[in-house]
């Protein structure tokens, strides 16, 4: 789908590379290389995490990007389909109700 000039196919002889998975992880690599997000706190190369700030703050980053679930077929909102994903979701809901501590952020 050509969103800048609709109806017309753009053909562009730089980008040979068609495959999305070689093309997502070319992307997840550049992510990896560009942003400082710390490899060591990962769990299962995931980016989103909780980040633990003594007894008073717990930081939940959320990638809301990878995990988001498919558009859907038109413009209308599907309630059912979130930016989140459910695994993500439901990490999200886990770690909320498991923290003690006193502010809890979502970033």
């Amino acid at each position: 789908t050509n969103n800048w000039y609709p109806g017309e196919i753009l053909d562009d002889a730089r980008y040979t590379e068609k495959r999305v998975d070689v093309l997502a992880a070319r992307a997840a690599q550049a992510f990896g290389e560009y942003l400082p997000v710390d490899e060591r706190l990962a769990v299962d190369g995931r980016i989103y995490r909780r980040l633990s700030y003594g007894p008073l703050l717990d930081v939940f980053v959320l990638d809301m990007r990878t995990y988001k679930d498919p558009n859907g077929p038109n413009r209308y909102a599907d309630p059912t389909l979130g930016l989140l994903g459910r695994r993500q979701r439901e990490w999200l809901k886990r770690e909320l109700a498991a923290s003690r501590a006193t502010w809890k952020v979502i970033a």
